[in-house]
């Protein structure tokens, strides 16, 4: 039972070496660049177990004791002798890698879960080094990682490699696994050894490729050499590096002449793009390989491992219930009159029941889960799809959990599920659906226009309510204006949606890539502009603050919830709001002047192009200045409940809307509403005391959702392009605004228009919930705030003022 060396492997020797050391073989066999190398084979671990007494328990799964007793485990004596071979073979200085059976395959990669050593000295240090490799497969981390997949340990072989004291490295992956396109590969590098990208401990390097379209092996070859186009080129400064001495690692300046240069020259871009293509077409699938560049301009390949990726997308799978989608607008619990309330009308336009009981289960479309709403968003999975090589709709798989989401981003191609479209038509024509939207893809916005006003004649007359009869007339009112309301807002956010991923796409196609962020957004003076000028104006004493309640007091903090506090019920959660805008420039000089640089990007576009964007930009404002109304609408609706509840001298925002109905027309006795009303109440603000202590309800039910972590790198997804280092400030709701200071980040679960003033204020956004078109990532764009969303437990992975970095082109968050 040898140690083997690289070239001595064989296909049939995955079991005993791993994927990580076949990867590696692969390569080698094909005569790549890859440095010499050899493998403890998994014998040799199962060997050690059984002479340190500790095979029984790993074959249980391990225990949280076992990690430790492996590490001071002894070595036979024959595995000591042959490593101390390998030592004078490969040394002096060694790489030694984890190489488990499970690591590295097609269904999970393990990436992050075991241990690498690196600079490892021949002799006790080896040994050091092989233990804990040996250990990390019973780590708290991996053995989590297991359980979440249903997975048994496996077993665990080590790969050590002359070390490599590389002038730059890094990762380069031969898809956009951030995008899901098949027609460009990313390439990130660092000075010095690519550990500190691997690990996050810098921001590096980015490069983005196009490159050729996906063919058979036996032209993918031929097409590695072609030329590849540069696409994107994003250089980060670099203080220090980390490199290999007689001592092992050590962290060294970066020359100053170095640190704002480029680590790779376009022609050692090329050149690794192509390894990287060779590689792929070798190895049949997409690949994520680590490399280094050697003084003299030698490439290397470290690894090759393949893009994780499912075969097959889930179809049947449990329902999706999530509150990405709902998290903005219900920021904070609920009550159930409040929701009850909307909920009818909700269900009325996004439910189907035939469609969900062939496919879906049968379940509903919304649900309240701790006080939370929740959506049904299973359908989305099988409306979504990836044609080859192109990126799948962003707007549907990011709602999606995460897991599922990265399958659809790493999918070559996938096909709808036709079975459910025509079901969903079916049910639409059955039922004479499309009556109740505003449906057409180029003149929605034509009928919210048409709402707006409607809308003006109907709430600007109104007088205060005087009689139950006028409550009750006034809360139908309210409840028709939200029928119209939705039927013309869920497309319009569709419509925004479909004509960003078009238009940002067609600008990209151009190699104007970087005018998305300056052409695609609210632009002008929207709902959201008038809003801060007004805050503007009341701190620098140009307009009172009763008159910016008289024109802006129905906004709130939670707007969706019919009970949150409105401004003119609370002025004082205005201050910080109104600090935070006074500082800075006069928001509407600001708008108009952005408004020119984007005439003149818009000026330089073919007509047709100019069109696709116009469109889009106007869809983008809708975004905003229909939340500005909809504000209305429940500002009216809540004043009338709140006279029905001074009238029945009782707290009904925790009955039911059945229930009120029952109370006023004596169907529910008052003994009856008021043990509810108790229940409910206490209920309600336990679950606040919840969320006081950091304790909030998941972003998906029934699915264990984290941050998905590379060391110091948070990985999200990017809605706002730009590059902060700073502070961070944890805002978890808006009674906690004054404590953002300006320049600091603010990281926030999700936001809602009544928080934007806290945009001018901050140098960052980083939020666990939201969406490429979500109110934060509009706003966001509109004040160039480089912003990342979607970072689970993003609220508890970091504290106030930790360090950091937010980079929103990649999506990625570095903890300094």
């Amino acid at each position: 039972m040898p140690i083997l060396y690289l070239d001595q492997i064989g296909p049939r020797d995955r079991h005993r070496i791993g994927g990580k050391a076949l990867g590696l073989a692969r390569l080698i066999g094909h005569g790549l660049p890859v440095p010499r190398a050899a493998v403890i084979p998994t014998d040799f671990f199962r060997e050690f177990l059984a002479a340190n007494g500790l095979w029984s328990v790993a074959r249980k799964g391990g225990g949280p004791g076992l990690e430790a007793a492996i590490r001071q485990g002894r070595f036979p004596p024959d595995l000591a002798r042959d490593l101390a071979a390998v030592g004078r073979v490969l040394g002096p200085m060694l790489a030694v890698r984890s190489s488990a059976v499970d690591e590295d395959g097609e269904e999970g990669s393990q990436a992050g879960q075991y241990i690498s050593r690196l600079g490892v000295t021949a002799g006790e240090p080896l040994e050091d080094a092989v233990r804990d490799c040996w250990a990390s497969l019973f780590s708290v981390n991996a053995r989590s990682y297991r359980r979440g997949r249903g997975t048994p340990p496996s077993g665990m072989a080590v790969v050590i490699q002359s070390q490599v004291n590389p002038v730059s490295a890094g990762v380069m992956f031969t898809i956009n696994p951030l995008t899901g396109s098949w027609n460009e590969m990313t390439v990130e590098a660092a000075w010095g050894l690519g550990e500190s990208v691997v690990s996050g401990q810098i921001v590096p390097d980015l490069y983005r490729v196009r490159r050729p379209r996906r063919s058979p092996r036996l032209v993918g070859g031929l097409l590695a050499r072609m030329r590849l186009k540069v696409l994107e080129t994003q250089v980060r400064e670099q203080g220090s590096a980390i490199q290999v001495s007689d001592h092992g690692l050590t962290e060294k300046p970066v020359d100053p002449s170095e640190r704002t240069r480029a680590k790779l020259t376009e022609e050692q871009l090329i050149r690794l793009c192509r390894l990287g293509l060779w590689v792929e077409a070798l190895l049949g699938e997409p690949q994520d390989v680590e490399w280094a560049i050697k003084s003299g301009g030698k490439l290397v390949l470290l690894q090759s491992r393949p893009i994780t990726t499912a075969r097959d997308v889930k179809r049947s799978a449990p329902v999706v219930w999530t509150r990405r989608f709902g998290g903005e607008r219900w920021s904070e619990p609920v009550t159930p009159l409040g929701w009850s309330s909307m909920q009818e009308v909700l269900d009325w336009f996004i439910a189907y029941p035939e469609t969900a009981r062939r496919y879906f289960g049968g379940e509903g479309a919304t649900k309240l889960y701790r006080m939370t709403p929740y959506f049904n968003v299973t359908v989305f999975r099988h409306l979504a799809f990836k044609f080859p090589g192109a990126a799948p709709p962003r707007f549907m798989v990011e709602l999606l959990p995460p897991a599922e989401e990265r399958g659809w981003l790493r999918q070559r191609a996938q096909a709808p599920d036709f079975g459910v479209y025509r079901s969903i038509l079916s049910e639409t024509f059955a039922e004479r659906r499309w009556q109740r939207f505003r449906w057409n893809l180029f003149t929605n916005w034509k009928a919210w226009n048409e709402f707006e006003d409607q809308l003006d004649e109907t709430l600007e007359p109104l007088q205060a309510v005087r009689t139950i009869h006028e409550a009750l007339d006034r809360i139908q009112l309210c409840k028709d204006l939200l029928r119209g309301y939705v039927g013309v807002h869920i497309c319009s956010l569709l419509f925004a949606n479909i004509w960003y991923e078009i238009a940002s796409s067609v600008l990209k196609s151009r190699g104007q890539g970087e005018w998305v962020a300056t052409l695609l957004r609210g632009s002008g003076v929207n709902a959201t502009v008038r809003t801060h000028q007004a805050l503007w104006e009341v701190a620098n004493g140009r307009r009172s603050l009763e008159a910016l309640l008289a024109e802006f007091g129905h906004r709130a903090s939670n707007s969706w919830a019919i009970f949150s506090p409105r401004w003119a019920e609370d002025p004082q959660q205005l201050q910080p709001l109104i600090d935070a805008v006074g500082a800075g420039r006069e928001p509407v000089e600001r708008a108009q002047s952005e408004a020119t640089e984007e005439a003149a990007c818009l000026k330089a576009l073919p007509l047709g192009t100019r069109r696709l964007v116009d469109l889009t930009r106007r869809y983008l404002q809708l975004r905003e200045d229909q939340r500005f109304h909809f504000d209305r609408i429940l500002w009216e609706w809540k004043k009338a409940l709140l006279w029905l509840a001074a009238d029945l001298e009782m707290d009904i925002r925790f009955l039911e809307e059945s229930e009120l109905m029952g109370l006023i027309e004596g169907r529910v006795s008052r003994d009856e509403a008021a043990l509810w009303i108790g229940r409910r109440s206490e209920a309600f603000h336990g679950e606040k005391e919840r969320r006081q202590m950091q304790d909030d309800p998941p972003d998906f039910l029934g699915t264990e959702v984290g941050a998905e972590h590379s060391g110091s790198r948070l990985q999200g997804m990017g809605i706002s392009a730009g590059v902060v280092t700073g502070p961070v400030r944890i805002i978890r709701s808006m009674d906690d605004a004054e404590r953002l200071l300006p320049g600091e980040i603010l990281v926030a679960r999700s936001t809602d228009p009544g928080w934007t003033p806290l945009f001018l204020t901050a140098s960052a956004l980083i939020m666990e919930l939201g969406g490429m078109l979500s109110h934060g990532a509009v706003v966001a764009r509109e004040y160039r705030l480089p912003g990342v969303v979607n970072i689970a437990g993003v609220m508890d992975t970091l504290r106030d003022g930790q360090v950091v970095t937010v980079d929103g082109a990649r999506g990625a968050v570095w903890i300094r």
